[in-house]
């Protein structure tokens, strides 16, 4: 049996005669037959078997066959099953209106049986040839996507790790190499050095959190935090690449109960839902980190900025990896578009959730830490 022919016909006619002759012919031909017998019957096995083509006479009580063609279409997932009519009426008007109905053929009584054969193997061979058609299309359009995320990424990546490199090599070059009247000014070189070695050192952690997560190797040990080295001090170190905006940062830490979390992992997703605060505030404005113990090493954390606010249609699709809303050569904001994504799986991996709540203005992400559970591992 050849691929094409692996497919389930209805026939559709108020005649038992043809029904039964259609119906052994074809299974001869190695197709699965489903018969009906009018047009309300072949509206229930249609939506029963889904048919790869229907075999409909014209004329039939209750619901004729224009009839029974019309309403398919008015049902999504039948409205494209390829239709042949069968009917001994020859008037050319009848062809019109059969064809006006969305026939793909129309075959007149008495017909000849190789006749017919053919003509449901071309429509069946036509359909397929189209569906194929719109495969290739479909699979041209998310290779054409894709390779315009990996042009993105690509130039982002270059970007991101160029840039703190070259500003390493310049600042350490004229460190070492010229003569400052002002220790201050070396110093201040120096200084350079160090805060892009620190971003550089951000964007390796994200992407080997990422590995990790591709992996299925994230750390689930929890242990204690301690709020001054595994929250405020990391954030402040963050803070100080934005000192040109002179934000206020916020923290309101209401730590009754002690902490339980992979402390590297922990630190890395508060840093990144802090830093994406930091990017998108306005010079001045002011980001809030509230930090609540919930017993039993748990936690409930929100970010709030002053920033223009994500979108709501947008509040899972920031979460994707790579994702920036601002996009191409005149992105407004750095970064890999990884913050979120590594956040998200550090508290999901936890049994935990990341979401954006809704708000009026500015943006408040909203973490849960949930308590320890029997099983998990716990250090300290």
């Amino acid at each position: 049996m050849t691929a094409e022919k692996e497919k389930t016909i209805l026939v559709v006619d108020d005649e038992p005669a043809i029904r039964l002759g259609l119906s052994a012919t074809l299974k001869r031909q190695g197709y699965t037959v489903v018969t009906a017998e009018d047009g309300t019957d072949g509206i229930l096995k249609a939506t029963q078997s889904l048919p790869d083509l229907i075999l409909s006479d014209v004329m039939m009580p209750n619901m004729n066959g224009f009839e029974l063609r019309r309403k398919l279409g008015t049902v999504p997932s039948l409205s494209t099953i390829p239709f042949i009519f069968l009917t001994a009426r020859t008037a050319s008007e009848d062809r019109i209106t059969g064809i006006r109905e969305g026939a793909d053929d129309y075959v007149t009584k008495p017909f000849m049986v190789d006749e017919l054969l053919a003509r449901v193997e071309a429509v069946l061979r036509r359909v397929e040839m189209e569906r194929e058609r719109g495969r290739q299309l479909g699979r041209q359009d998310v290779q054409e996507e894709m390779e315009k995320l990996r042009r993105e990424i690509l130039q982002n990546f270059h970007h991101e790790i160029r840039t703190p490199l070259g500003n390493i090599v310049m600042s350490l070059e004229m460190a070492v190499n010229h003569k400052f009247d002002d220790p201050e000014e070396q110093k201040d070189f120096i200084k350079i050095a160090l805060s892009s070695v620190d971003r550089m050192e951000g964007l390796v952690a994200d992407i080997i959190l990422l590995s990790d997560l591709d992996q299925n190797e994230m750390k689930y040990a929890r242990q204690p935090i301690t709020p001054e080295h595994h929250i405020l001090a990391p954030i402040q170190k963050r803070l100080a690449r934005y000192e040109q905006k002179e934000l206020e940062f916020i923290p309101d830490l209401q730590i009754t109960d002690t902490i339980y979390a992979p402390r590297r992992e922990f630190s890395q997703a508060l840093v990144n839902l802090v830093d994406n605060a930091f990017k998108v505030s306005p010079p001045k404005g002011k980001v809030t980190l509230r930090v609540k113990s919930t017993g039993s090493g748990g936690a409930l954390i929100e970010v709030e900025d002053e920033g223009p606010g994500i979108p709501k249609e947008l509040h899972e699709k920031v979460f994707e990896r790579f994702y920036q809303i601002s996009q191409g050569d005149n992105r407004e904001f750095q970064g890999l578009g990884v913050g979120l994504t590594t956040a998200r799986a550090v508290f999901a991996s936890l049994g935990g959730e990341v979401k954006i709540l809704e708000r009026e203005t500015g943006c408040c992400v909203q973490a849960i830490l949930p308590p320890i559970k029997p099983d998990d591992a716990v250090y300290g």
